[in-house]
């Protein structure tokens, strides 16, 4: 029988990275304690390219993100990360046109910006209202994400009341609060114990500790997913045993046998790097195109984070200067989409080989079955539903047992349903615990645990950032010493972890709270780019933008959760307006761009004494009515332009040479690749050419 129980090999591994987290803490605390504010939050504005740009590939890499891309592979397949991959010109525009403004600012948070670049009552406004929302509804909503999908990397692993007992065991779960619980026990002890590690280094050592927890972080993580996507292609048989099983499995829909079961993606479209449209094409997308197309071409650059704006911006500050900060999120473009995706790809169509997905949903039905009449369970099946962690059935971990009420018929009350579904997300934890050996599976879960602790790091160090930079020393104690400002910034980032895990415990729908997230930042975009490139933007510029966003995405929540849509309409905008997602953030983000347009248009400009302060401190391209005459600029408009399209496209021919290389189509592959060596050279050239203001910075 297979024992998914961790061995003690596994389990000293995880100690030691634990461990080592919290020893960097302890290490930095003192350095951090003697530069007060700068220290803490920004590392004392020392940090070189490659440790800026590893610590936000790091963040961006939570737990949770190889899941979802299982799980997408599954549904879409391998084009459904253009979920993703659609933000390459956003992340390359941050590159060539963002970096060095936000350096050169010399602020500790984006909420910070507002007051110096339009002064006055409103940008205070500005900064106050969105120092809170970062600091709370958005902190709160990743928070919730990353511990969701840890909480599914840990169940099939954690077994708690084997590790500590059944008598020490039943007393904590006696003792420990009904409010902080994240699913079972077993999972609230993994989160607590990762929770209170994050904290202890974070708290001590501030960003500087983040950073340096990063980079260990993100090679352990990133190394093991390379071994785990190498020995699943090797499981399977290799790159050529792989595709050619993948097209026996899922065969193309008129090969299918119709026995009336569902019908899965067909292999055609599981390793399409681009989406089908056709909605009579099994393995579309499952958009329109006029929903893809939009998330190309509008959604990346109406979106509030275009700018950098949020945990990414935060590095920038760090930097040594402006040149790092280019640096650092150029490597931070290649390492994000070039290099990272195709493990997770690889391990996601190994999934589906190793994990049929009939297979599994028949054996779904199997456990439903069991369910509800113990009578017809086969003795393994008994086994599993008494004890998860020794199963010895093949695709158990892939399943999740639902406990609903059916709706009520007639004058009936509703009646309890449970039963078991397929959860595709499942299909990475799953292969490790299935291919790994003692040693190396340890060390694959101590890697995605880390990867869970950089991001939950890096949320709250930023989060406390605007408690302490925007509230605090903005309105309580402007005159704090450093160490009264280290203080309150290690009780902020206490707070701040402690409240964002309580909330995140309560939320009960993730999607809804990204519905309310993606409003507010379809409201942003816009103003965030007319800030940098226009000189008539005002506060109520972008005042206008995130309250329109923010106030449509309320609306459209509480109407669908509390009195529902029409069949027709998916949202409160018409059917004929709105057939996707998609189209909705489309609709809001229009709705408040003409909006914040207006709020421009009508507002009193921005005093020319602000704006040449503003000028003279980021130098900024774009349109400032003479005021930027009295400096040379790093490059000019168009230059940035043709460097921001030579960096999309050697993005985007990187990417997708590798993929043709692993899908054995050498010579497309080869050649992309050419083209992105290219394309990336050609940029970097011009970017150094342009690099002159260093004495500036």
């Amino acid at each position: 029988m297979q024992v998914s129980v961790l061995a003690s090999p596994d389990w000293l591994i995880i100690a030691v990275v634990l461990l080592t987290s919290v020893a960097v803490g302890f290490l930095v605390k003192d350095k951090v304690g003697q530069q007060g504010l700068a220290g803490y939050f920004v590392a004392g504005r020392e940090t070189r390219w490659w440790l800026l740009g590893t610590s936000m590939v790091a963040t961006s890499f939570a737990s949770d993100t190889p899941l979802a891309i299982t799980g997408w592979i599954a549904k879409y397949g391998i084009a459904g990360n253009w979920f993703w991959w659609g933000q390459v010109a956003a992340t390359m525009a941050l590159t060539v046109f963002f970096a060095r403004r936000w350096r050169y600012a010399g602020i500790i948070t984006d909420a910070e910006v507002a007051e110096l670049r339009y002064g006055g009552k409103p940008a205070a406004l500005l900064r106050t209202i969105k120092a809170a929302l970062s600091a709370t509804i958005l902190n709160c909503v990743i928070l919730g994400w990353v511990i969701a999908g840890m909480t599914k990397i840990a169940e099939p692993f954690m077994d708690w009341q084997s590790l500590l007992g059944p008598a020490f065991y039943g007393t904590l779960h006696t003792f420990f609060p009904d409010a902080l619980v994240f699913g079972s026990f077993d999972n609230t002890i993994t989160i607590t114990l990762l929770i209170s590690v994050t904290l202890t280094y974070s708290a001590m050592g501030g960003i500087r500790a983040v950073m340096i927890t990063d980079l260990l972080q993100f090679a352990l993580a990133m190394s093991m997913a390379v071994i785990l996507a190498f020995m699943a292609v090797q499981y399977v048989g290799g790159l050529e045993g792989l595709w050619q099983q993948l097209e026996i499995l899922y065969p193309a829909v008129d090969q299918a046998i119709d026995d009336g079961g569902p019908i899965f993606l067909n292999h055609e479209r599981i390793s399409a790097f681009i989406p089908s449209f056709d909605s009579q094409i099994l393995g579309n997308l499952g958009i329109p195109f006029s929903a893809f197309v939009l998330t190309l071409g509008f959604l990346w650059w109406t979106n509030g984070n275009v700018d950098g704006s949020g945990y990414t911006q935060q590095r920038m500050y760090s930097a040594k200067d402006g040149t790092q900060a280019e640096r650092g999120v150029l490597w931070f473009a290649i390492a994000h989409f070039a290099m990272r995706t195709w493990p997770w790809v690889l391990v996601g169509v190994a999934a589906l080989v190793v994990y049929p997905r009939h297979e599994v949903n028949e054996l779904a039905q199997e456990f439903t079955q069991c369910l509800n009449d113990s009578g017809s369970c086969r003795v393994e099946v008994q086994a599993c539903l008494d004890n998860r962690y020794r199963c010895d059935i093949q695709g158990f971990s892939l399943l999740v047992r639902v406990d609903e009420l059916a709706p009520a018929l007639g004058d009936s009350s509703p009646s309890a349903m449970t039963y078991f579904i397929e959860d595709r997300e499942r299909g990475y934890p799953a292969l490790m615990k299935q291919i790994l050996p003692v040693g190396l599976l340890g060390l694959a879960l101590a890697s995605l645990m880390a990867a869970f602790m950089s991001t939950v790091s890096t949320q709250i160090n930023w989060s406390a950032s605007y408690v302490v930079n925007d509230i605090y020393l903005r309105y309580l104690d402007r005159g704090a010493s450093d160490q009264r400002i280290v203080f309150v910034s290690r009780l902020a980032t206490v707070f701040i972890a402690l409240f964002g895990v309580y909330v995140a415990a309560h939320i009960k729908s993730i999607g809804a709270m990204w519905e309310l997230y993606a409003g507010l930042m379809a409201g942003l975009g816009l103003p965030h780019l007319l800030r940098w490139f226009w000189w008539r933007a005002t506060a109520w510029t972008e005042i206008a933008g995130m309250l329109t966003g923010l106030v449509l995405a309320l609306a459209n929540y509480f109407v669908g959760q509390h009195w529902g849509f029409s069949e027709s309409q998916m949202s409160i905008f018409p059917a004929a307006m709105a057939t996707h997602p998609i189209h909705v953030i489309s609709w809001t983000s229009v709705i408040a761009c003409c909006v914040s347009i207006a709020a421009t248009l009508m507002s009193r400009p921005v005093e020319d004494e602000q704006l040449a302060e503003f000028v003279r401190r980021v130098r900024p391209m774009g349109f400032w009515r003479g005021l930027n005459d009295g400096y040379t600029a790093d490059r000019n408009l168009v230059e940035s332009l043709l460097y921001w399209l030579l960096g999309i496209v050697g993005i985007y021919s990187a990417l997708f040479g590798v993929g043709f290389l692993l899908r054995l189509e050498l010579a497309v592959g080869a050649g992309l690749l050419v083209i992105a060596v290219a394309s990336l050279s050609a940029m970097v050239v011009g970017l150094n050419r342009f690099d002159r203001h260093r004495a500036f910075e």
